[in-house]
């Protein structure tokens, strides 16, 4: 008597504090609406639940849940699908979805709730057991497409809006892990960065790729694979594996695997390289690869590249591009093809040579000749020359049989500072990789854009780190034709930046203001005449020049202070 009492007691305690959960509510089905509509629940105890007396429902009415034929009994750590009451006569869109280990149920009612799950209003579901307390509630949003259902992400957790999401397959998963859930093994590559500056046939190219287990169990053995896509599907097939290496790490849940690699032996043209990492019993394979395409130059024929471009041209200018032949075989423009996202024209009618290290400007009316004092030989027109956007565009240099030589997707974001109109945007060098956007900034010089010539921002290589150099040091300011004058020379790790250079003298009075918020290239010089802004000849003794630079897009800020001794001779 007494054990059967504690048994009764055990059951009672178990019923209570039955953690049956909402997992799935698909309420606007993209099919046969009235029929497809379910709620799915699931039994996170590690005990059975007996479903019998248990309703279901929206705020306004809920229905008893009725077995189909499996009994109503919810085994633990399984899911229950419970489907609209005439779903079994008139449709079959679950069918193959439903796993067989799920306990399928219904209601005893026509329609959940109030005539249906709303697709207008959001409504409350109510999961309500045999005592009648209310375990459950989830108010679903209306922000899905028809056919994808709110699944619940992590099911311990409560039911807030930020931890549901719509499904991310079509009809959901009904009576199985939801799609937004964390997967038990899910090893996904997040990003793929290819770390050289330029592509050059026969060089190798370095990469760096990271992967992450964003799946909860830990894993080991992962396979990295490199290959080239050639039909461009995104999957690593056999064919077109290069090479394929295994990592001894372990990675526990949130770990994240670094590996740096190279492409070799590559020949020229565009081509797509791809990296897939695996791992075994991966449960989502479509976040395992990733590929990028680039445009691999060839040395010893033709290359001809996009160097400067002005597309948010100031009042009355025209919009242009400047291309450059960093190559050493000349190119006829006649054959050559410049497009945009939206046009392509050919660039020239007629023969145009460009030869190794010179320029052209490409633009839709002869004013630009006018504009900039371009030569007849450094200038084309092109009647129907496409109208640059302002935020970003694609542009592409290619030939006459869609060899690409080149492309560009630049976007405001490149001028890496404020700009006025009639800023263009430049290339550092004209043999770095046009297609990243560090390699790119907006001119400094004081037109705005350097057509036709040397970029005002190129660069070789950039510094390591910001220098400063004064000379002649001492100097004379007497107008004697010797030493009148000193050089300020400084240095920036960055393409481009914003200075400030002023002299003050011992007492920490400002004396001489060379530059306020003024534009320069990486590298370049001030000239100090000796003279405070008031135009006198200052003191003999010495002055600390202190120029103080920024660039907002590098996170970059410098000061540079050094000693200026003017003396009299």
């Amino acid at each position: 008597m007494v054990l059967r009492t504690t048994f009764a007691i055990l059951f009672a305690a178990q019923i209570a504090n039955a953690q049956v959960i909402l997992t799935e509510v698909m309420f606007d089905a993209d099919t046969l609406e009235n029929y497809n509509e379910f709620i799915e629940i699931y039994n996170m105890n590690s005990f059975p639940v007996d479903l019998n007396g248990w309703l279901v429902g929206d705020s306004v009415e809920q229905d008893p849940l009725v077995e189909v034929g499996d009994g109503s009994i919810l085994q633990s750590e399984q899911y229950g699908i419970i489907l609209d009451a005439g779903y079994f006569e008139n449709s079959d869109s679950y069918d193959n979805l439903i796993p067989p280990e799920a306990l399928v149920l219904t209601i005893d009612d026509a329609s959940f709730g109030s005539f249906g799950l709303s697709n207008s209003v959001e409504e409350t579901i109510l999961l309500i057991n045999a005592s009648g307390d209310t375990v459950q509630t989830y108010k679903y949003t209306l922000d899905n497409d028809p056919g994808y259902s709110d699944e619940k992400i992590l099911p311990s957790a409560e039911n807030g809006n930020d931890n549901w999401a719509n499904s991310t397959v079509l009809r959901g998963t009904p009576g199985s892990k939801n799609s937004v859930s964390p997967k038990d093994i899910d090893l996904w590559l997040k990003s793929f960065q290819l770390t050289g500056q330029t592509f050059v046939a026969g060089t190798p190219i370095p990469f760096t790729i990271v992967a992450l287990n964003a799946g909860s169990q830990t894993i080991q053995g992962v396979e990295i694979a490199t290959f080239l896509d050639f039909n461009q599907n995104i999957i690593a097939e056999t064919d077109e594996i290069i090479e394929t290496v295994q990592s001894s790490e372990t990675l526990n849940s949130g770990d994240s695997l670094v590996h740096s690699g190279q492409f070799s032996g590559l020949t020229a043209g565009n081509i797509s390289l791809g990296v897939q990492v695996s791992v075994s019993g991966d449960e989502d394979e479509l976040n395992n690869t990733l590929t990028q395409t680039v445009f691999i130059s060839d040395p010893e024929n033709q290359a001809l590249i996009i160097n400067e471009i002005l597309f948010e041209p100031d009042v009355e200018q025209e919009e242009w591009v400047e291309v450059y032949n960093p190559g050493f075989l000349p190119i006829n423009l006649k054959e050559v093809l410049f497009a945009d996202s939206r046009d392509t024209v050919r660039i020239s009618a007629e023969d145009f040579i460009l030869y190794p290290g010179e320029y052209a400007v490409i633009a839709g009316d002869s004013a630009a000749q006018f504009q900039y004092s371009l030569s007849y030989n450094q200038l084309l027109i092109i009647g129907s020359f496409p109208t640059l956007n302002n935020t970003n565009d694609n542009l592409i240099l290619l030939n006459i049989y869609y060899y690409i030589y080149d492309r560009v997707n630049y976007t405001s974001d490149w001028y890496a500072r404020e700009t006025d109109g009639g800023t263009s945007l430049e290339k550092i060098n004209p043999n770095f990789n046009g297609q990243i956007s560090n390699h790119w900034a907006a001119s400094v010089d004081p037109s705005g854009s350097t057509p036709g010539r040397l970029n005002s921002i190129y660069v070789e290589v950039l510094p390591t780190e910001a220098s400063l150099d004064v000379s002649p040091n001492p100097f004379s300011p007497d107008a004697d034709g010797f030493e009148d004058f000193t050089v300020i020379q400084y240095k920036f790790p960055v393409e481009t930046a914003t200075i400030r250079a002023r002299l003050f003298d011992t007492r920490g009075r400002i004396i001489r203001t060379l530059a306020d918020s003024m534009p320069v290239a990486n590298e370049g010089r001030l000239i100090w005449d000796g003279k405070d802004n008031d135009g006198r000849i200052a003191r003999i003794g010495p002055y600390i020049c202190l120029i103080e630079a920024y660039n907002a897009a590098k996170n970059m800020s410098e000061q540079l202070k050094t000693t200026i001794i003017l003396v009299k001779q």
